[in-house]
Formats: C-alpha cells, sequence, structure tokens
C-alpha cells in the first residue's frame, strides 16, 4: 500500500503559534491557498481512497488537496473522516503559546497530554487495518504535524523534530502490513 501523508493547511492558531490539538480551528484564509496548492503534490499519484482527521482543518484540505490535483479521478473521491487521525490531545496545553507549551515541557508538566507513543501506535492501528482492506491500492491521508512527527519517530521511520512537519506537506510512505518505507519526506 502506498500512503500519501499529508498535514493540513494554516489555521490562525498555527499562525499565532498556539497549540491546537483537538480544537477544532478552521483553516485560514492561507491555509485555503495551501490547500488548494497542495493539489499538484499529489497529482502524479491515482488515489484510490482518501482519508482525514475528523477535524475540519484536515477534511477541509484532503477536499481541496483532491479537488485541485488536476486528476479527474481524484476528484471524485470521497473524503472519509476517522479518529484515530485526529490530532494528539494536548489537554490541558490546547489553546496556550508555543511559549508557555514549551516552558510547561521544560519544567515536566504533561497536564494529561496525550503520550507520543500513544498516538503513535493509533496511526499503526489504522494503517494496519487499512491495509488489510486495501493492500495494492494508494491512499491519502490528510491529518496533523504533531500527529506525523509522533508516528514516523515513534515508529521508528524518521526522526522528526518539533515544527518540522510544515503546512501541507507531503510524505509517501509504501507499507507492506509489517514495514513502513518513506519514499519521500515533507515536500
Amino acid at each position: 500500500m502506498r500512503i500519501i501523508l499529508a498535514r493540513h493547511g494554516e489555521t490562525d492558531y498555527n499562525k499565532n503559534k498556539m497549540v491546537q490539538g483537538h480544537t477544532d480551528i478552521p483553516l485560514n484564509e492561507e491555509g485555503i491557498h495551501q490547500g488548494i496548492a497542495a493539489g499538484k503534490k499529489i497529482e502524479g499519484y491515482d488515489i484510490d481512497i482518501a482519508y482525514s482527521s475528523v477535524l475540519g482543518r484536515a477534511y477541509d484540505t484532503a477536499r481541496y488537496m483532491l479537488d485541485n490535483s488536476n486528476n479527474e479521478d481524484n476528484k471524485k473521491l470521497a473524503v472519509i473522516k476517522d479518529k484515530r487521525l485526529i490530532e494528539k490531545s494536548y489537554g490541558g496545553y490546547e489553546g496556550v503559546s508555543f511559549a508557555e507549551y514549551g516552558a510547561g515541557m521544560k519544567a515536566g508538566e504533561t497536564r494529561g497530554m496525550e503520550l507520543d507513543s500513544e498516538a503513535a501506535d493509533r496511526v499503526e492501528v489504522f494503517f494496519k487495518e487499512k491495509y488489510e482492506e486495501h493492500p495494492e491500492k494508494t491512499m491519502l491521508a490528510v491529518c496533523h504535524g504533531g500527529l506525523i512527527r509522533s508516528f514516523l519517530t515513534q515508529k521508528g521511520i524518521k526522526e522528526v523534530g518539533r515544527g518540522v512537519i510544515v503546512n501541507t506537506s507531503v510524505s509517501v510512505l509504501d507499507y507492506d502490513g509489517e514495514r513502513f518505507e518513506l519514499i519521500e519526506f515533507n515536500k
């Protein structure tokens, strides 16, 4: 299975350096433009199935990407929301500045935040299930920066630092039901 893993477009929380997590913040004007432009990033792929987080910023980005990919088959696809693709829960940090979050992390305050390993495990379970359903298919999965970072790092695919996964970046992986192979990263 080929996985095209993308991050959503910009929101006002991204722009203002605030922690979002499960908070359902919509795309801002720049995020909409980014989603439309990201359609070019998937033009070379015949996508068979598309998934997104249940949060609007990811779903809308997936729709913009498919609708602007210049591939008529992609435009016809439904985007299926799956709660396992939701961003990491940042607990009591949701809605605070990155500075406050960073200070809290440095002080060892978790504030009920979901562990990176927990987030990565739920994404892996999602991909395993989808592999069993669609082993030879190409999947678009649009989700969130923290979740992508947690997944790639915790599963030993690629060590990724905070802030590296940019809005509407695309990473491509091949998955055989056991191992993930990173083909492209953060383009």
